[in-house]
């Protein structure tokens, strides 16, 4: 169970401040490089963007896209894609103001490939500029710098989870686990950790010691007076307090807390896409790029496409259509390239390696992904999304919806051409169950932790992997 993502600390700016001017330097550089570097900013003779005022509109455009994007290096829980996405959003924010306003201001036509270049020197020096940031902190944090001071009240499975990745393998984050407080003995704790005495210690220990946080696992229901009194404790020293649920036997899951009325409840998934603001901007991503694509390549790729289908395989269409299961367990038709002879199992048993019922060109289209490009129609449609949990055959999901208990949760989200799993390695034949069980944690994660930022991500991702040819599983 991972903390919250955007933990902070008072030193936060500390971090931000300095990042932020060397974002500036980028920006101010990349533009004096275009002005007397290049000849393409030339108009009549002068410089377009030496005009009074521009640097004044690049530092105000960046201000504007610090408000919205943020800068998230000094994040103790946001992965090295996550920080180049970040920055690459940054990036993108402050030249589409900033070209905005200068076409506004001054009612000038921007060239395409001065704008291209711009961008791609801003975008690339920034996401390298955020990682060297984000090691340096690492390196400070190892040796004890900006460090997240916090307090464990109460044992058990999560707990020591928690203490071991604090203290483990993920040490860079910076965490300073002080120690336990709880009525167990000290063999009930992680090998390795304090001690510090019993629940009833806690307040005078905290009137010498003052932690960032403290993590309590102690059940409300059964210690009502005990929890309320820490957690009160907590408001009045301004330390924060979270609650750890311990539910042993259910799987580790970011639980999310609501209001309905005066109560407050617990669901057992967040859901970031539930609010429209995030559907709306998923389902504009999807139409713009599909619908681009759609226009654009598709009608050659699909002449490709078409030409090597019916050369390796005469008897069958070009498009292969198969049910499969959807939004909230909806079924709906996906398209393929067909990739297989015509046979009565296409509906029933996945693609395995050397698969005799796949043909030449069938087997590049699989290896190339290319077979996958008729799922745009069905992101057009609405019934998928580019990014997103794969859809499987009717036959899988009843199958493993009896074998896995959480996998119709992955359902909670639209199908993807691509997604989290798949980019992680969870693509092709399922052999072994632990390898479906493994492809739905991962799509369950996705869906737990959906962002514009993770999108674009697995977007990159995908094509690197494609280009590369790594991590193929695909036959």
């Amino acid at each position: 169970m991972a903390l919250h993502n955007r933990q902070k600390t008072k030193e936060s700016w500390l971090v931000k401040l300095p990042t932020a001017l060397f974002d500036l330097v980028i920006q101010f550089g990349t533009l004096l490089f275009l002005i007397f570097g290049t000849t393409m900013v030339r108009d009549e003779n002068m410089p377009l963007y030496l005009r009074e005022g521009t640097f004044l509109l690049l530092a105000i455009s960046y201000v504007f896209s610090v408000a919205i994007a943020g800068i998230s290096v000094n994040e103790r829980e946001r992965s090295a894609v996550g920080t180049i996405s970040s920055a690459m959003l940054l990036s993108i924010l402050c030249w589409m103001f900033f070209n905005g306003s200068i076409a506004l201001v001054y009612e000038v036509k921007l060239q395409g490939k001065l704008l291209a270049l711009q961008l791609g020197i801003t975008a690339s020096l920034t996401a390298l500029w955020h990682l060297l940031a984000r090691e340096i902190l690492a390196v400070l944090r190892r040796r004890g710098k900006n460090n997240y001071m916090v307090l464990l009240v109460g044992s058990g499975h999560n707990m020591a989870e928690l203490y071991n990745y604090m203290t483990g393998a993920k040490a860079e984050k910076g965490y300073q686990v002080l120690g336990f407080f709880t009525e167990k003995p000290d063999d009930s704790i992680p090998e390795g950790a304090i001690r510090l005495g019993t629940v009833d210690k806690l307040e005078s220990y905290l009137e010498t010691c003052k932690p960032e946080e403290i993590l309590c696992s102690i059940n409300p229901a059964l210690h009502t007076e005990t929890v309320n009194r820490i957690a009160l404790y907590c408001e009045q020293q301004v330390i924060r307090f979270r609650y750890v649920p311990e539910m042993e036997g259910y799987p580790p899951r970011q639980l999310e807390a609501s209001r309905l009325g005066n109560v407050t409840v617990i669901n057992l998934y967040e859901e970031p896409l539930n609010n429209p603001v995030a559907k709306a901007t998923k389902r504009a991503f999807d139409l713009v790029i599909s619908g681009l694509f759609l226009i654009t390549l598709y009608p050659l790729v699909w002449l490709f496409c078409a030409i090597g289908i019916k050369i390796s395989s005469p008897k069958g269409p070009i498009l292969f259509r198969q049910k499969r299961t959807g939004y909230e367990g909806k079924e709906f038709e996906c398209l393929k390239f067909r990739s297989m002879h015509p046979n009565t199992q296409a509906d029933t048993l996945q693609a395995t390696k050397e698969d005799s019922r796949t043909f030449r060109f069938g087997r590049f289209l699989r290896r190339s992904s290319l077979d996958e490009l008729p799922q745009f129609i069905n992101v057009f449609k609405g019934d998928m999304s580019i990014i997103g949990p794969r859809p499987h055959m009717l036959r899988h999901t009843e199958v493993y919806s009896e074998l896995i208990s959480d996998y119709m949760v992955r359902h909670l989200a639209k199908p993807g051409i691509t997604g989290w799993a798949q980019v992680n390695g969870c693509r092709g034949e399922t052999k072994e169950l632990s390898e479906m069980k493994q492809r739905v944690e991962k799509d369950i994660w996705y869906i737990e932790n959906w962002s514009v930022e993770l999108d674009i991500s697995i977007f990159f991702m995908t094509a690197w992997q494609i280009l590369s040819r790594k991590g193929d599983k695909a036959y």
